[in-house]
């Protein structure tokens, strides 16, 4: 087991992924062009809304430091980089989950 496992469990990791994916099921990549519409926006906050609750049921710990919060926000942010979002839209996303497990947990 490595000092990087440790700190960032495998766990963390897949959860990441698991929440990265979930949005890409559900507001794939194509669809970012929709968000110039109400509607796009709206679908975009619901599966966002959704994805947060996911995040606030999961089995991470009530407290996690700050190098597991940035470890989790890296792996999802370069989760939705390969999926194929474009750089602002991953920025802002990586931002929202950084923000919610700060102010959340």
């Amino acid at each position: 087991m490595s000092l990087l496992d440790w700190l960032l469990p495998q766990s963390d990791a897949l959860l990441a992924n698991e929440l990265a994916e979930k949005i890409a099921r559900h507001f794939p990549p194509t669809s970012e062009a929709k968000l110039a519409k109400l509607g796009g926006r709206r679908r975009l906050e619901s599966v966002l809304q959704t994805v947060m609750d996911d995040l606030d049921t999961q089995r991470l710990p009530t407290k996690i430091g700050w190098f597991r919060k940035a470890r989790l926000g890296n792996v999802f942010r370069w989760r939705l980089v390969d999926l194929g979002y474009s750089s602002g839209f991953v920025e802002a996303l990586t931002e929202g989950l950084i923000t919610h497990l700060a102010t959340h947990k």
